[in-house]
């Protein structure tokens, strides 16, 4: 935990898991793409997630899990607007659907699926391991992963197999060279970069470097590129008042044309529709971006975590955090006790469900 706040990272080399999982305020667009699966569960407010050219409004208790290099962006919509969220490195799936494959799973909750109980047992088991992410102790570690493979279990539908699954291969070679090529976009994205420009400073040829794209990052070139330029683009529509045909300029564009249409194809509106909907709150948020994360002792989470693993309907649990204030000593005491009762109800239910199964 990094200093009081909401903030965990998890191994089991033996397990080929890798986790991270934490609990942050959402602001404006911070259009990125990672190598993990990203589950996110809304816990207070309302979000608008844009991946791949889809866009989605989750309400509290929704969810949306996000493949490794899908490109996506949330805004808050409203006040003090909260995620939950847990990467996973996809190498956990390599002893079940084969080493030199990655599986693309899709979950998206809605008002109509939102009590499914599949997805409950997703919001609990997330909620379990936000817990005992807290504790370093061995018994502690086999509850936790016991509570990751049960929600991977929810996630991944029964019967799905290599022949059925949305999957994608990926080789094991050339890595080093699209980190190259990365790095080359990277620094250079605010002017015209093309193929030829990567087959002169890496000494491949056009094919193999648009078919490296294709085989390590899942979409072509120019994609990538137009991502690179979004990222810095969207991030100067929040934190300035430049004109957007500037911005359009700075970060690579060919003309405001070119940014308007990549923008709208991306995130379903123009960049001067996005503007009109920052608030103060997005941009205070963005301050800390990722940088501070939700506290521990946040009462309200506390309640919502509660809530997801006692079982208890979201709307109960919700009006009970709505009746404490962050000034109310009696009410973070009560919560904090109810965590740990928590802690130790759900250890002792899994030390007693260990000893069963040895009979």
């Amino acid at each position: 935990m990094q200093d009081g706040q909401l903030h965990y990272r998890y191994e089991n080399a033996s397990a080929n898991l890798r986790l991270e999982h934490y609990v942050y305020r959402i602001g404006s667009y911070h259009y990125n793409w990672h190598t993990d699966f990203e589950l996110l569960v809304v816990v207070k407010g309302s979000v608008e997630l844009c991946a791949s050219g889809a866009r989605y409004v989750l309400d509290e208790d929704d969810m949306i899990l996000i493949n490794p290099n899908e490109g996506h962006a949330t805004l808050g919509l409203g006040q003090d607007n909260t995620a939950m969220v847990l990467h996973i490195d996809p190498a956990f799936f390599r002893g079940y659907f084969g080493t030199d494959e990655m599986v693309s799973l899709r979950l998206v909750s809605d008002p109509a699926r939102r009590s499914d109980p599949r997805l409950a047992t997703i919001r609990r088991c997330l909620a379990q391991l936000m817990v005992l992410s807290a504790r370093s102790d061995p018994a502690s570690r086999l509850h936790y992963d016991a509570s990751f493979y049960r929600l991977m279990s929810a996630i991944v539908p029964e019967g799905s197999g290599r022949e059925d699954a949305d999957t994608f291969r990926i080789d094991h070679g050339g890595n080093d060279v699209v980190n190259k090529l990365v790095a080359y976009i990277e620094r250079n994205y605010r002017r015209r970069v093309t193929l030829a420009d990567l087959a002169r400073k890496t000494g491949y040829n056009t094919s193999y470097i648009s078919q490296l794209f294709k085989d390590k990052l899942g979409i072509n070139f120019s994609d990538y590129l137009t991502r690179v330029r979004l990222a810095a683009a969207t991030a100067a529509l929040s934190s300035s008042d430049a004109r957007v045909s500037d911005i359009a300029a700075e970060y690579g564009f060919a003309d405001l044309k070119a940014f308007n249409a990549a923008f709208k194809k991306t995130f379903g509106k123009s960049p001067t529709e996005y503007r009109g909907l920052l608030s103060a709150d997005n941009r205070a948020t963005d301050t800390v971006f990722k940088q501070v994360f939700v506290s521990a002792d946040d009462e309200y989470v506390g309640m919502k975590l509660a809530g997801y693993i006692a079982g208890r309907s979201d709307g109960d649990a919700a009006a009970v955090a709505r009746k404490t204030t962050p000034f109310d000593d009696k009410a973070l005491d009560d919560l904090r006790r109810s965590l740990e009762e928590m802690r130790s109800s759900l250890e002792q239910a899994t030390a007693i469900a260990a000893e069963l199964t040895t009979y």
